[in-house]
């Protein structure tokens, strides 16, 4: 009865050994298959951020020509660097259900391409100096003074570009980002182009763009936020 028993226990024993190293060899394979996934998708957000840095460098820049090329250089780097990050921490799917980062920085990330179409579909490469000679522009600074004029432009082009994004974005079941870190978000990723576009203007005519920019951002992603979640209610939910 002795032999049987310990073949039975020599047996199971490596039973138990065979399953042990399965699922570490699967275990192993599956963290070789991620890290390989994150590679390649940290290289993508990469080179998509630099494209776009470019992009927004290039867009913006024209409306300055007298720029000086270190402070060009400064804004691309810092373009770049947060570009690279909010594209990896979309690609990454950073975040979950009550910290939705991916979200909201796709959010940001889709407002500054709309406010890189304004820019583009604008008659002034100088925004600013555009913005001055429209009705509303005109009216502003008439009523209030030019900073205040110039506040109003940051405060729309951020309105614009907040609550356009947030509603394109209406679309995707995803985690709803909320409010204010889209905003934050919203708001570094068009900051450059004031830093860019107001580099011969008076300290204070950058202060109130920057103002209205942070102003118009949260609005326009507040709002965005009614309109994402009216869109959202009417969508039939999936059986």
């Amino acid at each position: 009865m002795t032999e049987p028993r310990e073949s039975a226990a020599l047996e199971a024993a490596a039973r138990r050994e065979g399953v042990r190293l399965g699922v570490r060899d699967a275990l192993s394979r599956e963290v070789d298959r991620t890290s390989t996934e994150t590679l390649l998708l940290i290289v993508a957000a990469g080179g998509l951020g630099l494209a776009a840095a470019v992009v927004a460098v290039e867009l913006f820049a024209r409306g300055a020509p007298g720029i000086d090329p270190l402070h060009l250089a400064v804004c691309a780097a810092a373009w770049s660097s947060m570009l690279v990050i909010a594209f990896a921490l979309v690609l990454l799917r950073v975040g979950s259900p009550r910290m939705p980062v991916a979200e909201s920085a796709l959010l940001a990330l889709v407002g500054l391409g709309l406010a890189g179409v304004l820019g583009y579909v604008c008659p002034d490469p100088r925004i600013l100096m555009w913005w001055m000679d429209t009705p509303i522009g005109r009216a502003a600074e008439s009523a209030l003074g030019f900073q205040a004029s110039t506040l109003c432009m940051g405060l729309c082009l951020a309105l614009i570009a907040g609550a356009g994004a947030a509603v394109l974005l209406a679309v995707r079941r995803g985690s709803d980002p909320g409010i204010h870190l889209p905003a934050l978000l919203l708001f570094v990723m068009i900051w450059p182009a004031v830093v860019v576009q107001s580099i011969d203007e008076p300290l204070v005519t950058f202060a109130s763009w920057t103002l209205g920019l942070a102003i118009g951002a949260w609005l326009g992603v507040a709002a965005g936020a009614v309109a994402r979640r009216a869109i959202q209610r009417m969508r039939p939910t999936p059986s």
